[in-house]
């Protein structure tokens, strides 16, 4: 974790991410994470995806 909050690459919003969910059930993190992963890769699929 010290290692992405260090990255100066890794955006200041990961970066509050981190240190906000650091204090949270890590399983529970874990899973809204992999909620909001799901979102994204959809938003980003329908963002590049060509509709005739």
């Amino acid at each position: 974790m010290a290692n992405l909050l260090a990255d100066p690459t890794v955006s200041f919003a990961l970066k509050t991410v981190i240190l906000t969910w650091e204090q949270r059930d890590p399983i529970d993190a874990a899973h809204d994470a992999r909620l909001l992963a799901e979102l994204f890769e959809r938003r980003a699929d329908e963002a590049v995806s060509w509709t005739d």
